[in-house]
């Protein structure tokens, strides 16, 4: 985990230079209309809430934003005034039981080394999770690399996206839809794993209890 915040408070000012064309025309244009086909408005917890780009966009929610970094937390905070942030992590979050409508995780269970505490609370704290998984080649994945090597890596696990789908289901929680940005050049198959598989990433939403 220091290696991550590390990492995302070094790389803070970098990311929140790009991350609301990111947002708006780019790898996360479709994930809140995603989102909204199964909720319109209520108390959202956004999970690696980063700079708080989605936060700003969600204006008919209540919004609250979590992070490790403290780094994107100032800026969220200076650009996001309407929204709650908190310093925090996904595996142990500060929040009681029921206290969110919806979550939203977006490409940010890959950075805990606890994925599955992070699933636990999840169910806690919410009804319904929207969350979007790297696929295998997404370039992001390059930041597991040292666990090979025995070495604290600032992403901190591999989790695919179908060993999601398996955890979920295992927890008992229901897939309401899923749906794969591709990457430039990437041709949809039909078949779910291959997709996946070849895709930046996969979002998903479910149902948690």
């Amino acid at each position: 985990m220091d290696e991550t915040i590390r990492m995302w408070d070094e790389y803070a000012a970098t990311w929140a230079a790009k991350s609301d064309e990111m947002w708006m025309s780019g790898s996360r244009k479709t994930i809140l209309p995603f989102l909204r086909r199964f909720i319109k408005q209520g108390r959202l917890l956004d999970l690696g809430c980063g700079d708080g780009a989605a936060c700003r966009l969600l204006t008919d929610f209540e919004v609250t934003g979590i992070d490790v970094s403290h780094e994107m937390l100032k800026i969220a905070r200076a650009r996001t005034p309407h929204a709650t942030f908190v310093e925090g992590s996904l595996d142990a979050l500060p929040f009681s039981d029921g206290a969110f409508d919806v979550i939203l995780a977006v490409n940010s269970l890959e950075w805990t080394d606890r994925p599955l505490r992070a699933l636990h609370e999840m169910t806690r704290v919410a009804p319904l999770a929207i969350i979007s998984l790297l696929g295998p080649t997404a370039a992001p994945r390059a930041n597991s690399f040292d666990r090979l090597l025995g070495s604290d890596a600032p992403m901190g696990n591999t989790m695919m996206p179908w060993e999601l789908e398996q955890l979920a289901s295992q927890l008992g929680w229901t897939l309401l839809g899923s749906e794969n940005v591709m990457k430039e050049g990437a041709v949809l198959t039909g078949d779910r794993l291959l997709d996946q598989a070849q895709a930046f990433s996969t979002v998903f939403a479910f149902k948690t209890r």
